[in-house]
């Protein structure tokens, strides 16, 4: 009798040959534009952001055309402001007009571990750097140490429109601080693999045209160019110039998304709901409905498609424009407007949202 485990069994086992698996090839890339880098110390180098006036008197700006991603919220009395994000920091050149912080932007800086950069800050914003313990540079503590006054521009624009920063300065201003350009850094995005072709939105309606306002004040144009596969960038209807550069902004991914808009109790400043909500991804010449989640002010944007499973955004640029929900009406596709264009029978045969709308439709009926 042969007993479990047998010499011969075990011989048969040790004469198999040793399989050696696959090695698996660690994604190294730019967490902020989901790119190859550029250079390995990128790798663990923390982004920059940077606070930029987008106000009707502050333009033109200047070297937010090098920004990798651009965050634009309104503030206070419907006037826009943007956050420049920059993955390299020797990108940082002749940023500005710098302005103050916002409680919204600095939930978007926290969980790409940015260099927070700005004059001034409101109390909201100030209080969550705090409980943080986020390190930043503030110009009101460094002056000009990290940031210079344009004196000939203040000949024709008010003071507080003046003000720069770039590369050199915001590393005087970390010297002083005890801020190290090094640390933990993780993905702005669920990106793509840039080694492989992009993701194209397949089941995703025509949007070569996207036209929307953040309020009374500030409207939005942005065109699709199909050969540069970029939606070029305009504000109060004019083109929106890098003054440094003199060309216009443009990005490879759009995000446009909405969510409840107030005031804090101050009745002043704006206070936003980022917990998650709705919004659209705009890439290649169309663009599709998703839902977001955010959380936390230190957790990360994530995006999903109407199926719950994640979305894949593209490598390369990306705007990020955060509306009030009741901006929605304001929303034109195409020259159609947004909920037209949701009630199409294209959209709701691919994607399902045209019925999800049917169906709350039917049960606000009922």
């Amino acid at each position: 009798m042969v007993a479990c485990g047998s010499s011969n069994a075990q011989n048969e086992t040790e004469n198999q040959p040793e399989i050696t698996p696959e090695p698996v090839e660690e994604r190294k890339y730019n967490y902020i534009t989901g790119e190859e880098l550029a250079f390995e110390e990128l790798a663990t180098m923390r982004p920059v952001a940077v606070m930029v006036d987008s106000s009707k008197y502050a333009m033109p700006q200047s070297g937010i055309g090098a920004a990798d991603i651009i965050y634009e919220m309104v503030t206070e009395g419907g006037i826009t402001r943007i956050m420049a994000v920059f993955s390299d920091i020797d990108e940082v050149e002749d940023v500005g007009p710098v302005r103050s912080a916002r409680d919204q932007f600095v939930q978007f800086a926290l969980p790409i571990n940015a260099i927070y950069v700005h004059i001034g800050t409101s109390i909201y914003a100030n209080d969550m750097l705090n409980f943080y313990h986020y390190q930043d540079i503030d110009g009101l503590y460094l002056g000009n140490s990290s940031f210079v006054f344009d004196a000939k521009r203040a000949e024709k624009y008010a003071h507080e429109h003046c003000w720069y920063t770039d590369d050199g300065m915001i590393e005087e201003g970390m010297r002083k601080t005890g801020i190290s350009i090094n640390g933990n850094l993780y993905p702005a995005f669920n990106f793509a693999d840039y080694r492989e072709a992009p993701v194209t939105l397949d089941n995703g309606l025509p949007a070569t045209e996207v036209d929307f306002r953040f309020s009374d004040y500030a409207d939005i144009d942005l065109d699709y160019n199909e050969e540069e596969n970029r939606y070029y960038k305009q504000i109060f209807n004019t083109e929106q110039l890098d003054d440094s550069t003199d060309e216009q902004l443009s990005f490879h991914n759009v995000l446009l998304l909405h969510t409840e808009i107030g005031l804090y109790p101050d009745g002043l400043c704006t206070s936003f709901d980022l917990s998650q909500g709705e919004g659209f991804y705009f890439y290649g010449g169309k663009f599709i409905p998703v839902r977001w989640v955010k959380g936390q002010p230190e957790d990360p944007l994530q995006i999903f498609g109407l199926d719950g499973n994640p979305v894949k955004i593209n490598v390369g640029k990306t705007y990020v424009a955060i509306i009030g929900s009741d901006m929605l009406e304001t929303v034109e596709i195409n020259d159609v407007d947004l909920f037209t264009v949701l009630n199409g029978d294209t959209l709701s045969d691919e994607t399902g949202v045209g019925e999800e709308k049917a169906d709350d439709d039917k049960k606000d009926k009922e």
